[in-house]
């Protein structure tokens, strides 16, 4: 499959939460998610140019747009020379194969490298463009587990992989670079049935129900875990702590789920592993209103997954989205899993 050779720019219909109430303020913050533009991917082949350990490819004293995070970051690295010195240390490099990048200066974490880095694989995959060239990546990777073994999936093989020290560049005769920022449907599913299709299927014995716990995190844990964990006990799930499992067994964990219920975090990026048609419930604190964070609740409509939202009360020092934690209401939590199960 060619995602290069599909229509033109289109956009998706995103439908509400399943347990969507319009008379309840807490589910305001989906109100203004009807429809988002998706743009096909493009790669770009650029020759002679140098990557840094951050990802960024530039030429000369030129930053490559494509390859920042944001607007934001373009400018302030092409402002002065603070950038250039900063990554002045070169790493020789005498292949004529043409190099991949899919890395950002953000896709060392688990939900990035899933739902950014990995698409673009998945693009660079349907254009035949993996078997005969080499990967880039930034050394830290070679610590991420979650990496590794997902790129063997994707068909790279580790004399693939050209990994690059802190502060130094790499300078390369041919690389492709993925433009692709916006979210895209086909490329998930693609991305799910790849990494799903490669793993051995193996049963672990946790069913179809499961609930996945922060325990031992340090935010966006549940304060009341013991209470919630015997509620869900009731009508039948099972409580597992999914970063304790290897990258194969979340797979095999998550492709066989039906119903999950999770607090807002990383191991949510594991619906990616699951069928469509299953059913997921989110348990977050009220967002920041200056910047709602609606991230799982799109990727699940993307995969056609039915989604489940419930607002919880923010606890700890610090009462905000990202590093608070949750006090979730049981009769409300009981409320949502009828509502799901049904």
């Amino acid at each position: 499959m060619s995602f290069l050779k599909n229509k033109p720019d289109s956009s998706f219909e995103y439908k509400l939460p399943a347990n969507f109430d319009a008379n309840n303020p807490e589910f305001a913050i989906f109100q203004n998610v009807a429809s988002e533009p998706c743009y096909l991917p493009k790669i770009k082949f650029f020759k002679k140019v140098r990557i840094a350990t951050n990802s960024v490819v530039f030429n000369y004293f030129k930053i490559i747009k494509e390859s920042c995070i944001s607007e934001k970051n373009y400018q302030q690295y092409q402002k002065g020379y603070k950038f250039f010195l900063k990554f002045i240390f070169p790493k020789f490099n005498f292949s004529k194969k043409t190099f991949l990048i899919i890395t950002d200066e953000w896709t060392s974490n688990y939900y990035h490298w899933h739902i950014f880095a990995l698409k673009k694989l998945a693009i660079l995959k349907s254009e035949n463009l993996i078997e005969n060239s080499l990967l880039f990546l930034p050394k830290k990777y070679q610590r991420y587990k979650f990496a590794l073994a997902s790129l063997e999936k994707f068909g790279i093989k580790k004399n693939q992989i050209v990994f690059l020290r802190r502060k130094s560049n790499l300078k390369v005769a041919n690389l492709a670079l993925v433009d692709a920022q916006q979210q895209h449907q086909k490329l998930f599913c693609e991305t799910r049935k790849i990494l799903v299709e490669n793993t051995v299927k193996k049963d672990l014995g946790f069913g179809d129900k499961v609930y996945i716990s922060r325990e031992g995190q340090v935010l966006r844990y549940v304060e009341n875990e013991q209470e919630v964990v015997a509620l869900l006990e009731k009508y039948g799930f099972k409580k597992i702590v999914i970063d304790k499992f290897s990258y194969n067994d979340q797979i095999n964990i998550c492709r066989d789920i039906k119903y999950l219920v999770s607090p807002h975090g990383a191991g949510l990026t594991n619906i990616l592993f699951m069928a469509k048609n299953s059913s997921i419930l989110e348990m977050a604190s009220k967002p920041d209103s200056a910047k709602t964070v609606t991230d799982y609740y799109k990727l699940a409509e993307m995969l056609d997954i039915s989604y489940f939202y419930q607002e919880c009360e923010t606890r700890g020092k610090v009462r905000d989205f990202h590093q608070g934690s949750l006090l979730v209401d049981l009769e409300k939590l009981e409320k949502n899993l009828k509502l799901m199960l049904k």
